[in-house]
């Protein structure tokens, strides 16, 4: 069974910078590398690294970047074939400035990924299980009229959606976003897009934006809220429930892909029948693998890696859910 991915693919070009510099400033690079990313492309690779098969719809140009943004998911086994490519519009291209701290910041040009055109929908739903949107797919374009069309078509086929927000789509279209958030079983946030969103919900009790946002989305009808709190691990919620999942230990090096990584390793657990804290663990797993090493989807875990690493500090998670017997989610072929 296949998990459908919509969302950007992206050549990064990741530096790691000596300081973050001012307006105007000048700062040397210490290091500096081509790479895949792009939060579609990130949850297709992490996915299909724990053994889930993944598919992919986006789009990239006919130039050099192609073949750096689709390398990792090619590698990994992502179903590529509705991956389009355009005669005239550039891959789209990340450049990512990483401080001392691994912390990214990211300047994006999108590129072909805003001028997906929507597949033949018999052919891109076959065998499909569950449907995930990267934010960046409802941000514009044709890709955000592709990616409503899917949205509606899996609805349609009874087929769950899940999405993962992102601070453009949250500038852009908090209101919208609201509005559709009945129709994902799932939403994901890290802490600044939960804060920024948490601006446009109604907040009579004094919680902090974050709260507010999860308070917002719940009550507008999605029935689980995960925040992806970094370093302070993850809140899971559903109805009036909030349950804190903690955190791995990990040595910083870059946060690039980590939320992807989450995302990835949450949906496959999930999936597999795992509880929402049960999942939530995993994908804390998974980040902080993620975070302790250069580059997005190149640094994803695989399964032999996360099951280390929860062994390692007394979780029996993986015995069951990175174990490759599961009928519902099959290996990546």
């Amino acid at each position: 069974m296949v998990f459908l991915v919509v969302g950007d693919a992206n050549a990064d070009l990741s530096s790691t910078l000596a300081r973050f510099p001012d307006e105007g400033d000048d700062v040397p690079m210490t290091e500096l590398g081509y790479g895949s990313g792009g939060s579609g492309a990130n949850v297709a690779t992490a996915l299909a690294k724990l053994g889930a098969r993944a598919r992919l719809v986006t789009a990239v140009g006919s130039d050099p970047g192609a073949a750096i943004a689709l390398r990792a998911a090619r590698e990994a086994g992502v179903d590529l074939s509705f991956v389009e490519t355009h005669p005239t519009v550039a891959t789209g291209t990340c450049v990512v400035a990483i401080s001392p701290s691994g912390e990214r910041t990211f300047l994006s040009f999108r590129g072909a990924n805003a001028v997906v055109s929507c597949p033949d929908f018999e052919a891109v739903f076959q065998d499909v299980v569950h449907l995930h949107v990267a934010g960046h797919a409802l941000l514009e374009g044709e890709q955000w009229l592709t990616t409503l069309a899917l949205m509606k078509e899996a609805t349609r086929r009874d087929v769950p959606l899940s999405i993962d927000i992102c601070l453009p789509l949250v500038r852009a279209r908090a209101e919208e976003l609201f509005a559709l958030a009945p129709r994902f079983a799932v939403l994901f946030g890290n802490q600044s897009e939960l804060g920024e969103l948490g601006g446009f919900a109604p907040n009579d009790h004094g919680a902090t934006p974050c709260e507010a946002a999860i308070a917002a989305l719940l009550g507008a009808g999605v029935p689980l809220v995960v925040g992806k709190l970094g370093a302070e691990g993850a809140v899971v919620a559903e109805g009036s429930t909030r349950t804190l999942v903690p955190p791995f230990p990990a040595d910083v090096r870059d946060t690039t892909g980590a939320g992807d990584g989450f995302v990835g390793a949450f949906l496959y657990a999930w999936r597999r029948g795992a509880t929402a804290e049960g999942a939530g663990r995993l994908g804390n797993a998974a980040g902080a693998l993620v975070v302790s090493r250069p580059g997005a989807a190149a640094s994803l875990p695989g399964r032999e890696e996360l099951s280390c690493l929860l062994s390692r500090h007394g979780s029996e998670l993986h015995s069951s859910l990175l174990a490759n017997d599961n009928p519902t989610i099959g290996r990546a072929t």
